[in-house]
């Protein structure tokens, strides 16, 4: 099968989502005057080079799939494959079609109205505005049964009625946007088209439901983490400004006050490099969150590998780090790399805001299980702190959140370590567990698969 040519414009929207950020970053940067004007550009130039080179093989492979599905749809099992890249989604995906049109092959053709069984929420609709039929995901929707009654029983949104009597009037296809209140709002679009003559049963509209729910909270993440990016980088960058300024300035020949700007310029600079190295590790997690890890993971040596490496953190407050490792403890399945992550953001926040000369626990075990007969391993880490109140611990994972931001910054603390052991956590089909009392200090107990009967500790 010929890979497909890629539409440009859909080439030049991937290209330019991707260099978004790198490009507001360096345009941020070049307004501050941190960067000039050529140096700005290159970045800018440099972005958009790599994110077209990313972007390049990602639709390459989604031009192929669409070839590829119309072709199933034609041809059924008789389809060339789809030549892809190493794109891991884009072969998954071309595999789970072709699995797909493999059981559509051996499963039985359904009696019936083939109207019931499209996967899209749609229904009929009469030129009296009264409902003629609604397909099974219409009904489920809905969830009651609407058939011969106005459109206004199902839907009480004005909008929609009154996209629905302008069709009816005459007029030509219209989309409306509504929502669905409740404990967590549903977000859909409904499209009204009028037939050019009436459909056997009566019905001159059709109205199809799409449900954007997904897409609006996938919007909503991406602005709230380029808000929240935004803010985190311009305070450093706001103060570094304002040490060039006063070292270009009042401290020109001061050189006691010079080397204590610099060294508070060194403390931003890392500051901010630990931001952008925790947001690089965020989007490395993620692109790997669809792979199951399948190698096996000794995590009581690997949590007294982290703990002999953060140390000496510990021994500046006076404190201690014990691993406790029970005798069975099986080993994970796991990416060592990454559980090397978790175990390390753990740690370093409990040294971060654990009380001085108190004691850190890691402690791995043999766990019940997170599912029946499925073995696990457990990590827990506990600090001896001031604690958390209990309303912060539920939204503790959510990017750039701090119980006590002050604090936090104080520490070093980027707001993203718990969002990063969340998605390892999440990689690895495990659970994450929280637990805090103020002013006794917190416990963070990690569940992983393990191996059937390992034990190499």
């Amino acid at each position: 099968m010929a890979r497909p040519r890629i539409r440009p414009i859909r080439l030049l929207t991937a290209t330019l989502t991707r260099a978004l950020p790198g490009v507001g970053v360096l345009a941020v940067l070049w307004i501050l005057g941190v960067l000039s004007p050529l140096w700005a550009a290159i970045g800018i130039v440099a972005c958009i080079i790599i994110a077209a080179y990313h972007a390049i093989p990602v639709a390459r492979d989604l031009a192929a799939l669409s070839a590829y599905a119309n072709e199933l749809s034609q041809r059924g099992g008789e389809a060339a494959p789809a030549k892809l890249s190493d794109w891991a989604p884009a072969s998954e995906l071309a595999a789970a079609m072709r699995r797909i049109d493999h059981a559509a092959q051996r499963r039985p053709r359904r009696e019936g109205n083939t109207f019931d069984y499209l996967p899209q929420p749609l229904l009929l609709i009469g030129p009296d505005r009264k409902i003629v039929a609604v397909n099974g995901e219409a009904q489920n929707m809905i969830g009651v049964n609407t058939v011969g009654s106005d459109l206004s029983v199902a839907f009480r949104e004005p909008a929609i009625l009154e996209a629905a009597d302008a069709v009816r009037a005459g007029g030509e296809a219209r989309r409306v946007n509504f929502t669905i209140p409740g404990t967590s709002d549903r977000f859909f679009s409904a499209e009204i088209v009028p037939f050019e003559d009436p459909t056997a049963e009566g019905a001159t509209m059709l109205m199809a439901l799409y449900d954007l729910t997904a897409h609006r909270r996938t919007e909503r993440m991406r602005s709230d983490f380029i808000a929240n990016a935004s803010h985190e980088l311009r305070t450093p960058l706001a103060s570094l400004v304002g040490f060039i300024e006063t070292l270009r300035g009042p401290a020109r020949e001061d050189a006691e006050a010079r080397e204590r700007f610099l060294g508070l310029m060194h403390d931003t600079a890392m500051r901010m490099s630990r931001l952008v190295q925790s947001l690089m590790s965020l989007s490395r997690i993620e692109t790997e969150e669809h792979n199951l890890p399948i190698t096996p993971v000794n995590i009581a040596q690997l949590a007294r590998t982290v703990a002999a490496g953060l140390q000496l953190a510990a021994e500046k407050k006076d404190m201690k780090i014990e691993v406790r490792a029970a005798p069975d403890a099986p080993q994970a399945i796991g990416d060592a790399d990454q559980l090397t992550q978790l175990l390390q953001n753990l740690i370093e926040n409990a040294i971060k805001y654990g009380a001085a000369s108190s004691n850190v626990t890691i402690a791995v075990a043999r766990h019940g299980g997170l599912a029946k007969d499925q073995p696990a391993v457990s990590i827990t880490v506990t600090d001896r702190g001031e604690g958390i109140a209990a309303e912060h611990i539920p939204r503790l994972t959510e990017r750039f959140y701090r119980a006590d931001p002050s604090r936090a910054r104080a520490v070093g603390g980027t707001g993203l370590g718990l969002a990063i052991v969340k998605h390892i956590v999440t990689r690895h089909r495990g659970k994450l567990e929280i637990a805090s009392e103020v002013g006794k200090g917190s416990r963070f107990t990690v569940i992983l698969p393990s191996c059937p009967a390992e034990n190499l500790n």
